[in-house]
């Protein structure tokens, strides 16, 4: 009796770690990323392209650990160039969190953040059970692997090239900052605080993170130049404008 429950408890553990998405086909969503660019799955599908989806959350560690490693295949694929699509989406996360996140965690590739890009419809949709969960879906919208483990670049670009990924080079673009970086900088780093110099302030919210992403100020801006004194510690500061326009600057404090 005891070895038939053994054996019944491997096999229930093999079936959870080996479907952590509940279904084989790949269901249709429209999300919308962090730069408010709009990613249409059958579009991508129909126009025969692999897409790799990267299912996350802000708070889960091995999130952050893996998201260098997506990045990097993605990256090796031709950052979303080629024939293969990279997507991160969160769950119960906004924009602004999922920011800080991409930018401690270096997740390079577009992601789409729970509550406000329409993440947590597309984790229902799929019956995501743990994160992360990358995924891989063919053409033919069949889910070729559903939860390829552990998300790191070899094993993802292995299962890429035998769906028929072709690797290149990302194409080099440019694209505008959304305040030139004289418009938001630090001045002053010491025992007295950190100073930052933010011109034309206006409609804008500097809010600071921990590493662990936490939330430690919030302020709307007022003035030019502004002082917070913070403890010893690696520091994430993010200035919104908006809905949409951001701009991330990282620091330590000592």
């Amino acid at each position: 009796m005891k070895k038939s429950l053994f054996i019944f408890a491997l096999l229930l553990i093999t079936i959870v770690v080996n479907a952590q998405t509940g279904i084989d086909t790949a269901v249709d969503f429209t999300v919308k990323d962090l730069e408010g660019n709009l990613h249409h799955l059958y579009d991508y599908l129909d126009d025969d392209k692999l897409v790799v989806i990267d299912f996350f959350t802000t708070n889960c560690g091995p999130c952050q650990k893996y998201a260098s490693e997506v990045s990097a295949s993605y990256e090796h694929f031709g950052c979303n160039e080629g024939n293969v699509i990279y997507l991160g989406i969160n769950w119960g996360s906004d924009n602004e969190q999922v920011a800080v996140f991409d930018s401690l965690w270096g997740a390079n590739y577009p992601t789409v953040s729970g509550l406000q890009g329409g993440g947590n419809g597309v984790v229902e949709l799929y019956g995501v059970m743990s994160y992360p969960s990358v995924i891989l879906i063919a053409p033919d919208r069949s889910i070729l692997h559903n939860y390829i483990w552990p998300p790191q670049q070899d094993t993802i670009n292995i299962r890429v090239n035998a769906a028929g990924g072709i690797p290149m080079s990302c194409a080099v673009t440019s694209s505008p900052a959304l305040w030139p970086d004289s418009d938001f900088k630090i001045i002053g780093n010491d025992a007295n605080g950190v100073i930052f110099n933010i011109n034309k302030p206006g409609n804008q919210q500097l809010n600071i993170y921990a590493a662990n992403g936490r939330l430690v100020r919030q302020q709307h801006i007022k003035k030019s130049i502004n002082k917070i004194l913070l403890k010893a510690g690696f520091y994430i500061a993010v200035l919104q404008q908006g809905k949409a326009q951001r701009k991330v600057i990282k620091f330590m404090v000592n």
